[in-house]
Formats: structure tokens, C-alpha cells, sequence
């Protein structure tokens, strides 16, 4: 049975799942006063990973006059960075990277929401081109008010009910071999750790699509 979660509202603190967020959402933020008299308008967006979306994933405010590189820093900031990896955004046949192949920031990330996004539209976003996690965003409708050049969380899922693969109690570890959980006191008993002699590829288990992947513990 696929696992999945639930968020809570930043600005009322009603509980939701992922299918009746949307809902939620656009009728609180349409409910709720301008954030200040220099509010501008901007995007109700679903972000989530790939492959899951009723496990992990996110609904965010992002004002017009934003970037890319605000986006692409704020998903590094609450779900991704480990290791200063190249991340990049696709819309439809347009590619976005956070640098050029000098290494220098790339000037695509400079582009602003307003001149981008519409509702309806779908971005994949990749970070890290080796160890690669990957999202999707859903650009859900347009909001009259944002704080200007500031993108806000409005809703973010709670830590997946995942449980100790051994004994059943509340995990701390996730392997990164194997991708299963267990708690702390049954980590050094794991398979993997037993079969390598070491306990290297227990991580600490976060609330990320990204948990147990490269050096990521949140």
C-alpha cells in the first residue's frame, strides 16, 4: 500500500492531504489580507517529487517579479542541498541550469516568473545530474498578492509514517543502499551494514524526496 501524507496549513492551521490542499489553499490565501501594501501578484504552486506525490510535496506562493534562481535556491534550502550540485529547470523544450559549463551562475536563471509561468503549466526540475532527485511544479492558478520578490511556503507535508523495518518503532535511519528505514537502535543490525562491515550508508532519515541520497541529512 503506497504511503501517504498529510500538511498543514501556514496561515489557518487546518490539516490537509495532498488531494484537498488546492482547495484549501486557494480559498485561504483568497481569504487572508495582502502580506503589506507592496504585495504583487504571483503563482499558487504545487511542487512534489516525482513518482510520489502524495508523499512528499509542497504548495508555495511565488511572487511575478521572483527568478529562477530564487526558486531554484529555495528548493535547495528545504528539500535538496548537500554538495553544491548543478540543478536545472525544463519547460517544455526550454532548459534553465543553475550554471554554465565554466561554472559560472548561468544568466537563464535570471528569467522572472511573470515573464514564465502561467496556470496550467508543468516544470520538471533535476538536482544533482549524478545521484539525481527530481521534482515536478504545477503552476495551479494565479494569486492577487505575494510578498514582492519573496517566494512563501503555504503548505508543506509532514514526515512520511514510515516504521522500523525490524522491530516496527519510529525510524531514525535510512539506508542508502537499500532505501529501507530502522531505528537507531537496530541500525548497526541492518543487512547492508552486516554484509559491508560498516555502517557508511546509514543516513539520517529526513523529511525530503532526497533522504539517503549522496551526503543529504536536511
Amino acid at each position: 500500500m503506497k504511503i501517504k501524507t498529510q500538511g498543514k496549513c501556514q496561515q489557518c492551521g487546518e490539516i490537509c492531504s495532498p488531494t484537498k490542499a488546492t482547495t484549501h489553499l486557494l480559498k485561504c490565501v483568497a481569504s487572508s489580507p495582502p502580506p503589506s501594501q507592496s504585495s504583487t501578484g504571483g503563482f499558487l504552486v504545487r511542487v512534489f517529487g516525482s513518482g510520489q506525490p502524495n508523499l512528499y510535496w509542497m504548495y508555495i506562493a511565488i511572487p511575478k517579479d521572483a527568478t529562477l534562481g530564487q526558486l531554484d535556491r529555495f528548493l535547495r534550502d528545504i528539500w535538496l542541498e548537500c554538495c553544491g550540485h548543478l540543478s536545472e529547470f525544463a519547460i517544455g523544450a526550454r532548459r534553465y541550469m543553475s550554471h554554465t559549463e565554466s561554472g559560472r551562475p548561468s544568466q537563464s536563471m535570471k528569467n522572472k516568473m511573470g515573464q514564465i509561468l502561467s496556470p496550467g503549466m508543468i516544470l520538471e526540475y533535476v538536482y544533482d545530474m549524478g545521484s539525481s532527485t527530481e521534482l515536478e511544479l504545477e503552476v495551479i492558478d494565479q494569486l492577487a498578492a505575494c510578498p514582492p520578490k519573496e517566494i512563501a511556503l503555504l503548505m508543506r507535508n509532514d514526515p512520511p509514517p514510515f516504521s522500523c523495518t525490524s522491530c516496527k518503532k519510529a525510524p531514525e535511519v535510512i539506508c542508502s543502499m537499500c532505501g529501507e528505514t530502522t531505528c537507531t537502535d537496530c541500525s548497526e543490525e541492518h543487512s547492508c551494514a552486516v554484509d559491508e562491515g560498516d555502517t557508511y550508508m546509514l543516513m539520517s532519515l529526513v523529511n525530503s524526496p532526497r533522504a539517503g541520497v549522496c551526503g543529504y541529512e536536511g
